[in-house]
């Protein structure tokens, strides 16, 4: 009753019973779920967004990977071409120095060879001017048929016939003879330093003593025309070393019939091989070089 009138006075009347307190642990724990499901919301959005691009990422890598396998493989196989052809112009540059080594070893041994040739041919040329000198000189000799100049294996040889020099079967220079050797040394001892091969020569006849031989003359005498020759030579060297001409500068020799430059079954033939040959012998110089292992022997001086 008392709860009533209060109630009709118009005073608020308060209720006896304790009120009830706001739930905010509920609240928290529902806004910690709602939060936690749109995170995990959120996250899961993102996942499966990242794996799509993950996804789409992982496909353009393997395209990726394959245009590179491909290009790679292109690569190896420009690499090995690009190899194969670096040893070949390795090869080839090699061949090409080889070659170009060689030709200008052979270079170089030509120009030595034209050296060589071009001193030859001044020595041929000087030779040749000193027997174009010789020819000159002996002219009027050859005109008068006391001598012939000519050219035998490759030598200068003054060819005096023995009618002009010697009685038959003798090794005795007549007057006339006499006056030709000497008439040719004083040409040749022009020439110091050259040497000369004094050869005698005979034709195929057998040897006949002469009628007018001298008694007592028999033991030296000639035997053969072998002989004769010899004999001859030794004459004719004897003549121009008195004339003026070097005697280690003559070397005298005789040869019989052995070396004929006409037919013995004529007489024209055998007058022609009846003769006295005076040969240049060639200098050192225009001789071919010996081998280096051969030892040179020098001439003593003389005291």
């Amino acid at each position: 009753m008392a709860k009533d009138l209060r109630a009709d006075s118009g005073v608020p009347v308060k209720d006896s019973k304790p009120g009830r307190r706001f739930p905010w642990r509920l609240w928290l724990y529902a806004i910690l779920m709602t939060g936690t499901t749109a995170a995990g919301c959120y996250f899961a959005w993102q996942y499966r967004s990242g794996g799509k691009t993950a996804k789409a990422d992982l496909g353009t890598c393997a395209k990726n990977l394959g245009a590179l396998q491909t290009s790679t493989g292109k690569v190896t196989t420009d690499l090995k071409s690009c190899t194969d052809q670096l040893g070949a112009l390795t090869l080839k540059s090699t061949q090409l120095e080889k070659t170009s080594t060689e030709a200008n070893k052979s270079l170089t041994a030509t120009q030595e060879e034209l050296t060589a040739l071009r001193a030859q041919k001044a020595e041929a040329d000087k030779r040749m001017a000193a027997i174009e000198d010789i020819r000159k000189q002996f002219a009027k000799m050859i005109d008068t048929g006391q001598l012939r100049v000519t050219a035998r294996r490759g030598q200068l040889v003054l060819s005096l016939p023995s009618e002009v020099l010697f009685p038959t079967g003798s090794s005795d220079l007549s007057k006339q003879g006499e006056y030709a050797v000497v008439e040719v040394a004083a040409v040749l001892k022009k020439l110091p330093d050259r040497r000369f091969l004094v050869v005698g020569h005979t034709d195929n006849q057998d040897f006949v003593k002469p009628k007018d031989a001298p008694a007592g003359s028999a033991a030296c005498a000639p035997a053969d025309n072998w002989q004769l020759s010899t004999a001859r030579a030794l004459t004719v060297t004897r003549v121009l070393v008195t004339a003026g001409m070097k005697a280690e500068n003559i070397v005298p020799s005789g040869v019989g019939a052995n070396d004929p430059v006409a037919d013995n079954g004529t007489p024209a033939g055998r007058q022609k091989n009846r003769r006295i040959e005076i040969a240049l012998l060639p200098a050192l110089e225009e001789l071919p070089p010996l081998p280096a292992n051969l030892t040179e022997e020098s001439a003593p001086k003389k005291p």
